[in-house]
């Protein structure tokens, strides 16, 4: 055979290789990115809700929100703050943890999320 033949031979199966560990990387990685996009969202709403309507109701929607988008299966309300700083800002910060199992290790690997919106006393959401 040529060289030419092997050589794209090899390409394809590099290409193969790469393409099925971005896949298996995707399929471990990608519901907790998912959810991470979800919950920035869902902290915005929350600290609207704060400054609109009050903490208990903010609370209320933060609890309902993690169950209706099935984020709470990672993220519990105590992962979950709301603060109020000197300053007069209203902050809602959710940080979470998980340990991804990665096939073919003895070990799950951490990864760290973090969702923060914050509300400044004039009623800007940033």
């Amino acid at each position: 055979m040529k060289t030419g033949v092997w050589a794209r031979r090899a390409a394809l199966a590099a290409l193969l290789v790469v393409g099925t560990c971005g896949v298996i990387a995707a399929a471990l990685v990608g519901p907790y990115v998912r959810d991470d996009h979800a919950l920035d969202r869902v902290v915005r709403a929350v600290a609207l809700d704060w400054r609109d309507f009050g903490l208990e109701t903010a609370q209320t929607r933060l609890q309902h929100e993690l169950d209706r988008q099935r984020i709470g299966l990672q993220v519990s309300d105590d992962d979950c703050a709301f603060q109020e700083v000197e300053d007069g800002n209203r902050v809602v910060r959710c940080t979470w943890v998980v340990e991804v199992r990665v096939p073919l290790l003895s070990r799950g690997i951490p990864m760290s999320f973090r969702s923060e919106a914050r509300v400044e006393p004039d009623g800007n959401l940033h």
